[in-house]
């Protein structure tokens, strides 16, 4: 049975492709890194325990075998909330992300199609909302609306809707002068076929590359929010809730609290920042 499933493996084309671009997919240091944490964040609570029990032991206890990374003030295990932590950070990332560039992408296509009056009114817009700092703009709003997890999403991904319109406009001006759009029109296409079917499939690399950076700035507002005390509270495992918890513990020694769930923010964010270069760089050879 066995012989049978290598032979076939070898014959199906479609099979071997799909292997060999995810070889070649964790060939790359960035992408591995990248696949890693999103598995420790979707298997690892698995294998780590509960975030939030109670060890026996004493509170703030340094790394040892017992805890790898130590205890914090309340006698939890730190790795255990860390990697727990990951699937908060990574999820609101993403969905932050995904929602701005769904809710950006159309209408900055929309935009750079219509010209004229709507063009104006997006780009003023959205330069309006990029005029003030995304950081105390999504302060200010939480403070308004409430500290909710969805509150928190909706909050990270409407500060990041202007990016994707102006990206996305930018990107579909100068297709619109290609040979395939001209040709579109002239068959009769409707506008909304042309921009779904012709023009945002022709900028989504463009898109991706803003997207892996969008899931890292995404993370850090999260973690700024819940730093000053707006985001998620204790004792919620959260990376930024966390290192605002053990920053007060760091004068007396107890360096494990804070340190380790920073780690995890380092580390996740210059991974996906990595990605993004990567994938930017592939669409400019591309394009060439």
């Amino acid at each position: 049975m066995i012989q049978n499933f290598i032979k076939f493996k070898f014959k199906n084309k479609k099979l071997n492709t799909i292997i060999r671009n995810i070889s070649q997919f964790l060939k790359t240091p960035s992408y591995f890194c990248l696949t890693l944490i999103i598995f420790l964040a979707i298997f690892g609570p698995f294998f780590v325990g509960d975030p939030l029990e109670i060890s026996n032991g004493p509170r703030l206890s340094a790394p040892s075998l017992d805890f790898l990374f130590g205890t914090d003030q309340y006698g939890m295990d730190i790795l255990s909330r860390v990697v727990n932590g990951a699937r908060i950070d990574l999820f609101t990332g993403f969905t932050a992300s995904f929602i701005a560039a769904s809710i950006g992408m159309p209408l900055g296509a929309f935009a750079a199609y219509k010209k004229g009056v709507w063009d104006q009114i997006l780009l003023r817009t959205s330069e309006s909302f990029q005029a003030f700092p995304v950081l105390i703009l999504a302060m200010g709003t939480i403070a308004a609306i409430g500290s909710s997890m969805g509150n928190i999403i909706f909050v990270i991904a409407i500060v990041n809707v202007p990016v994707y319109i102006k990206l996305t406009r930018s990107s579909v001006v100068p297709i619109l002068e290609k040979d395939f759009i001209h040709a579109a029109r002239c068959a009769g296409k409707s506008d909304f076929k042309i921009l779904f079917k012709h023009i945002l499939p022709n900028v989504s690399p463009v898109v991706i590359s803003q997207f892996s950076v969008n899931c890292a700035w995404a993370i850090q507002i999260l973690a700024a929010l819940s730093f000053v005390g707006l985001g998620v509270k204790l004792p919620t495992p959260e990376w930024g809730a966390m290192v605002r918890g053990g920053s007060d513990y760091i004068l007396y020694g107890q360096w494990w609290v804070s340190i380790f769930p920073g780690i995890a923010i380092l580390l996740t964010v210059l991974t996906l920042n990595y990605v993004s270069d990567i994938i930017g760089e592939k669409n400019k050879f591309n394009s060439k």
